[in-house]
């Protein structure tokens, strides 16, 4: 299964934006006009994992920029981030909004426009306001430059999966932002003082780049299912089938990561093995098949880039035959 994991990847990787590395910036003219060149005071709307991790993060790391507390609308949610971030759990959404001059929008994707549509518009002079949504750009927020607001979006190329937990690995992780240019240029500061690689994306390009980060986390979880589930058919415990796949897997990724897929990739339809491809197709289900059709075929790909110079193209032509059936 590992050549599969391997498709995915370069899927992902022929789809990623450029990065860009920012070094800490400097205060520039613009940036004047944002409160008069102070930290950030950011407020956080939303304690699920992705704001409690991330107003921790600031805590932890951040020098200079503070964080004024937590809105959310279950009270004992904010509450609990606010006293894991040791800061404050804001009453009523006006209240964050009036102590903050940064607002950290983290609450799910359908909700933000909801949050905007709260928030009062008269209180967003020399503001900067994001949300952290990978997919939507910040054309959500509609009508801002009018009330003076700087708008932008970020995205943590990182899976939240603890509320209190996940913001100890942050440090090595990378943010994607879109946005008005002094937003651009706070946001990129903040987290690149800290380390974090900070990358520019085409707000268009946002739901593209998001169907990427998802493909590489959370479908990656169900290929690595689907063969734990394969395994278990043959005898395996669970416990056992992930045993047996760890080792398998990581040293795989981290070959393709080291050098790329080409160099990585192995396997059957990389020798063009089409007795070993059929046997396979054979044995699997409709829908086990269908998947492995489908990345068979982006293996194929691979391969035939690997062995561009000593590709025997009648077994890669069969191979391909098969897959597309």
């Amino acid at each position: 299964i590992l050549t599969y994991f391997l498709a995915a990847i370069t899927v992902l990787w022929s789809h990623f934006p450029l990065c860009l590395f920012l070094q800490k910036l400097h205060q520039t003219d613009m940036l004047s006009h944002f409160n008069g060149g102070d930290g950030m005071k950011i407020g956080i709307i939303g304690a699920g994992r992705a704001g409690c991790s991330i107003g921790k993060y600031i805590t932890v790391n951040s020098d200079l920029d503070t964080l004024t507390g937590f809105y959310n609308r279950s009270r004992q949610k904010a509450v609990e981030a606010a006293d894991f971030c040791n800061t404050t759990a804001f009453d009523t959404l006006e209240e964050l909004v009036s102590a903050s001059n940064t607002l950290f929008i983290t609450v799910n994707d359908s909700q933000i426009k909801n949050v905007w549509d709260c928030i009062d518009k008269n209180s967003l002079e020399n503001k900067i306001i994001c949300h952290f949504s990978g997919s939507i750009s910040s054309d959500v927020f509609a009508d801002a430059e009018s009330y003076g607001a700087y708008v932008g979006s970020v995205h943590p190329v990182y899976a939240f999966n603890n509320r209190f937990d996940s913001y100890k690995n942050m440090n090595g992780i990378v943010f994607t932002i879109e946005g008005h240019p002094i937003f651009l240029d706070k946001i990129s500061e903040l987290f690149s003082y800290n380390g974090n690689r900070v990358c520019f994306i085409n707000k268009n390009k946002k739901p593209l780049y998001h169907a990427a980060a998802s493909m590489a986390s959370n479908h990656l979880l169900g290929l690595l299912n689907m063969s734990v589930e394969i395994l278990q058919e043959c005898g395996f415990s669970k416990k056992e089938a992930y045993r047996f796949l760890k080792p398998l897997m990581l040293s795989n990724l981290n070959s393709a990561f080291d050098t790329d897929v080409e160099s990585a990739l192995t396997g059957p339809i990389e020798r063009g093995d089409l007795d070993t491809v059929i046997h396979h197709l054979e044995v699997l289900d409709d829908h086990q098949k269908a998947i492995y059709k489908a990345l068979g075929l982006e293996i194929l790909d691979i391969a035939q880039r690997k062995n561009y110079n000593k590709a025997d193209v009648q077994k890669y032509s069969q191979v391909k035959k098969e897959l597309l059936k």
